[in-house]
């Protein structure tokens, strides 16, 4: 196995993000997305970032493939929120239980930190995600509060846990 290798994420990686967030899209309810993304879609999305602001976009490659990547997004439009990001990590299906969603979502905390610009990380855990869950404790979230059957998808309610951790 070669060394994982995380960076920042390039237009060139579009493609394979596409099809891991499509996967999860189509196949399970840990996003609420209900929609495949089109390479369009997935260009405007790549816009937003920024490898020195608090939106940013990480990827992780292992064995020449992109195995993984984890973000940082707006947490909500209005201003006052801005100091507060919405973070995530989403693995290639064949990539999962090998550590690479710690490495890449611990790249993107660091990150983060450093722009001296985050005062809060939140990350939402649809559950029952025991894996989620555990890791988002490791990396120093906290549980803050539990959205109860707050989205439908794949025909039932499911629950979210949402998750903090204080970036100062």
């Amino acid at each position: 196995m070669n060394e994982l290798n995380i960076r920042f994420g390039r237009k060139e990686d579009l493609g394979a993000i596409r099809e891991i967030h499509n996967y999860f899209v189509r196949e399970t309810s840990v996003t609420f997305e209900m929609e495949e993304a089109s390479m369009g879609n997935r260009r405007s999305w790549f816009e937003q970032f920024d490898e020195t602001g608090i939106h940013q976009l990480l990827v992780a490659e292992q064995d020449d493939c992109l195995a993984g990547y984890s973000a940082s997004l707006r947490f909500h439009e209005r201003p006052a929120y801005a100091p507060s990001v919405m973070t995530s990590v989403y693995l290639h299906p064949d990539q999962t239980g090998k550590g690479i969603g710690r490495e890449l979502y611990r790249a993107l905390l660091e990150s983060l930190e450093k722009t001296g610009k985050v005062h809060r990380a939140y990350g939402l855990v649809v559950i029952p995600n025991p894996a989620s869950e555990r890791l988002h404790q490791k990396l120093g979230f906290r549980k803050a509060g539990l959205l109860e059957e707050a989205g439908y998808k794949l025909g039932r309610y499911h629950s979210v846990r949402i998750y903090e951790r204080l970036m100062d």
